[in-house]
């Protein structure tokens, strides 16, 4: 029985993998050549990842600003749509498409080729035209609608595909709602790829809309694109939508939520579920919590982002829990590990102010990271 007991220990053991501290981390980075940094050096190269990222959404936003698909430049193509009336010519009220010929179809004067074309052009052309069969005429003529410049909705939403930019209605939101929003399934962020950058930004570019069309997807550069808290767009955490403009070719892809694996001093290591606002404390309590062995003051966040080497982001739990610190929202594939304090346990008194914290759950007097 003595000897039953002690496998079932040893196996418990295993099971819990002792997740070494920082100086045994620190000697195995030696041993492969890695950089060695502090705490300070990695959550300052976290910190600083984010950051470069919200700096390169407000740079985006910035450049087009007052530059939208309606400007003066913009040249006419294939599966526009354009809305033309002639003062007390009722018949010549009118909106339609242009065809994929590139030519449209009017009263009086027929087959008119308009791809290529700027507003202006096209509006001296057809007043011309119409100039042999109407006296003085009053043309005014606009894009109504861009039907050849698209934008790639794909992931988790409900109808994936692409989309075309619509006059008034270039924002992210809108053609996330015209993609049927958001899916249940979606992770925390959403992926912003440029069209210069994504494959589609070239309305030329069979192949890449080919693969949209056939499988959904276009695998885009996830390094060149732009991560934004799905929150931030959707203006469901507390503060209101930010305002994203869309240029045609750009692709919004929303990841799902996928998992996070949970590793240590932890009650139910393993992988979980990754709501869209789990955050770090959120994740450790759908795992049953802290085990009197965690090292709590150098928990271990680690995100691949696609670098030479992952993020690393080490936190104090106790300063979390009192709000000193901020907690972070962790996405698909990060790993968190509870390392084993190699001199002592948790105080009780300790213990059971972070467990019931995460027993509790994350609530609003927590600090949610970007």
């Amino acid at each position: 029985m003595r000897y039953f007991l002690l496998l079932l220990f040893l196996s418990a053991c295993a099971t819990r993998a002792v997740i070494e501290s920082r100086s045994t981390v620190i000697k195995q980075a030696e041993s492969k050549n890695l950089p060695i940094r502090s705490i300070e050096e990695d959550n300052a190269r976290f910190n600083a990842y984010q950051d470069d990222q919200i700096n390169r959404l407000i740079n985006l936003i910035k450049q087009r600003s007052g530059s939208g698909s309606g400007d003066a430049s913009y040249r006419i193509g294939p599966g526009d749509s354009i809305r033309i009336s002639v003062f007390d010519v009722p018949e010549l009220n009118l909106e339609m498409p242009v065809r994929q010929t590139g030519e449209i179809e009017l009263p009086l004067v027929g087959m008119v080729q308009v791809v290529g074309k700027s507003e202006s052009e096209l509006l001296a052309e057809l007043t011309r035209k119409l100039s042999a069969f109407v006296r003085n005429p009053q043309v005014s003529l606009s894009v109504a609608s861009y039907g050849s410049q698209k934008v790639a909705v794909v992931g988790a939403v409900s109808k994936p595909g692409s989309y075309p930019l619509r006059k008034s209605s270039n924002s992210i939101l809108e053609l996330l709602a015209e993609a049927g929003g958001v899916g249940d399934k979606a992770g925390s962020h959403i992926l912003i790829v440029p069209g210069e950058l994504s494959g589609l930004g070239d309305l030329n570019n069979a192949e890449a809309r080919a693969r949209l069309a056939l499988t959904g997807t276009v695998n885009p550069n996830t390094q060149s694109g732009i991560e934004i808290p799905i929150d931030k767009v959707l203006g469901t955490g507390g503060g209101i939508p930010v305002e994203i403009p869309m240029r045609p070719g750009d692709m919004v892809v929303v990841p799902e939520g996928g998992k996070v694996m949970i590793e240590g001093e932890i009650e139910k290591p393993g992988p979980y579920d990754v709501s869209r606002q789990m955050t770090l404390l959120g994740a450790l309590a759908s795992a049953g919590g802290i085990t009197y062995s965690a090292d709590i003051e150098e928990v271990e966040l680690i995100r691949d982002v696609g670098e030479s080497e992952p993020l690393r982001f080490i936190v104090d739990l106790k300063q979390i829990a009192y709000g000193a610190q901020t907690d972070i929202r962790v996405r698909s594939g990060d790993v968190i590990r509870v390392p084993t304090h190699g001199s002592r346990r948790l105080g009780e008194d300790t213990y059971k102010t972070i467990t019931g914290i995460l027993n509790f759950g994350v609530g609003g007097t927590v600090n949610v990271a970007k």
